[in-house]
């Protein structure tokens, strides 16, 4: 636990599984360590947020992101 936390509407969860966070106006494109798939239950590793969700994302996410271990933070943040 000394690391970020991905929980899905369906419950899956992955620790330190965002390799990159880029957030392109009001599009957050987030891509995921492929071996978090199965454990997410996603089949694909880029996720694109919601408009709604952005603002939110852009006061907390480069915080949220950054904790924890260094081999664990994403590559890529651009938020």
């Amino acid at each position: 636990m000394d690391t970020h936390c991905l929980v899905t509407a369906g419950q899956g969860t992955a620790y330190g599984c965002v390799r990159e966070a880029v957030l392109d106006g009001n599009v957050l494109r987030i891509s995921l360590d492929p071996e978090a798939l199965e454990s997410l239950r996603f089949d694909d590793g880029e996720i694109e947020a919601p408009a709604e969700d952005v603002t939110r994302f852009r006061e907390v996410l480069g915080q949220v992101l950054t904790y924890g271990r260094a081999d664990a933070m994403p590559t890529r943040l651009a938020v």
